[in-house]
């Protein structure tokens, strides 16, 4: 996270009883403009170009000159870059700089963003590479078989992404007119247009004011609107969508059981059993060669004791569909329409992360909500306060 100071913290959640304690376990030496998290390390862009990386093992001791896996380790620098990107190849991962929609990487790397480069100055990078969001305002998106549908949204103005390998994304976008449209995989409602189909070209979230941030974790998504306030949805199992997002989710109106199509249906199986168990059901058969039998299994009516009863047992509920009603099959976890936070104001920053949200208050104060903070088996806002004025502030995404 960011601190007010332009500083970078990483930061450790643990528990102490039933308290959940964030606790800050390395400060950046200085401010920066941007900052990369990975899974082993952080890279720092700071304000002078110079771009370091600090390892989470706390043996490697502070930030070092960031190596671009060379021979000899040569470093690099990239004065006048704003924006810092993972790109990936093969065999290696880089961290490159943005600025003056020109990408800067310790190593030519244009196999890998040279598509996405040729349609013009690029403002930011994002999922190793493979997307990118243009100086105009245009998001694109690379990859094989994506050339019709490359340029996915005009006058994109806030981009969050999650990725799940190669071309398996899920982003959500804000526009000038401050709406927010999602993009991929929408098996718990996590694009928020209201359904649960897969969308690759993006649609507009349903019922949000309007919107100044947006952050997915490719199974949830929120934002935060012109006044503060936190909305989100899409996947609920651990409260990342919050106790609202749980409540939305067991209120879905399950369709009735038609008790008399139902034993009507029964009545006709019982009449009707699909096959009659045969009398005398042998477990072998003829072979080509007579003299050497071939085992299978018994006749499945007979392996099944199928009989009248057991047929009319076999029969599913017949339900009902009224208005409004959700048949069982399509009932599944998550909610695919936004909700309002009640517990969470005047926010300034959001992000979403798998299972848990965290949110950031004007006056610094961080809010998360989600696996984490549950007690009890049951979701929970926690929040952490500002220590030694050095609250957290937006992140640089």
């Amino acid at each position: 996270m960011r601190l007010a100071d332009g500083r970078v913290a990483v930061a450790s959640v643990g528990r102490g009883g039933d308290q959940v304690i964030l606790q800050a376990s390395w400060t950046s030496s200085e401010p920066v403009l941007d900052y990369l998290c990975r899974r082993e390390d952080v890279v720092l862009l700071f304000r002078d170009g110079r771009v370091a990386l600090r390892s989470f093992d706390a043996h490697i001791g502070p930030e070092r000159p960031y190596n671009d896996f060379t021979e000899g380790g040569v470093g690099f620098e990239a004065k006048g870059g704003t924006r810092l990107a993972e790109v990936v190849s093969r065999d290696y991962g880089l961290a490159c700089v943005t600025g003056d929609g020109q990408v800067r990487c310790p190593r030519d790397m244009k196999a890998i963003y040279g598509e996405l480069e040729a349609y013009g100055p690029i403002r930011t990078m994002y999922a190793q590479g493979r997307a990118a969001l243009l100086a105009d305002g245009r998001f694109v998106l690379g990859g094989p078989g994506r050339p019709e549908k490359q340029v996915l949204l005009d006058r994109v103005v806030r981009v969050s992404m999650a990725d799940f390998g190669f071309n398996s994304l899920v982003g959500c976008l804000v526009r000038d007119d401050a709406s927010v449209w999602c993009w991929g995989r929408n098996d718990f409602g996590q694009l928020g247009d209201g359904t649960r189909e897969r969308r690759d070209m993006p649609v507009r979230v349903v019922g949000l004011p309007r919107v100044v941030d947006v952050a997915t974790s490719g199974e949830h998504a929120c934002a935060i609107d012109e006044q503060g306030d936190v909305w989100c949805w899409g996947r609920s199992k651990d409260g990342e969508t919050g106790d609202a997002g749980k409540k939305a989710t067991a209120d879905v109106k399950v369709c009735p059981v038609d008790e008399k199509a139902t034993q009507e249906a029964r009545k006709w199986a019982e009449e009707h059993p699909p096959c009659e168990p045969s009398p005398k059901a042998s477990s072998l058969v003829e072979a080509v060669d007579p003299n050497v039998p071939v085992r299978r299994p018994d006749d499945a009516c007979a392996r099944l004791q199928w009989n009248a009863r057991r047929a009319g047992e076999s029969v599913q509920p017949v339900y009902k569909r009224v208005p409004g009603c959700v048949m069982p099959d399509d009932v599944r976890e998550g909610h695919p329409l936004p909700v309002r936070i009640d517990e969470v104001e005047d926010a300034v920053a959001v992000e979403a992360s798998p299972r848990r949200t965290w949110a950031v208050r004007r006056d610094g104060v961080i809010v998360m909500w989600g696996a984490d903070a549950k007690v009890g088996g049951g979701p929970r806002m926690q929040a952490f306060p500002v220590e030694k004025g050095a609250g957290a502030s937006p992140s640089s995404r």
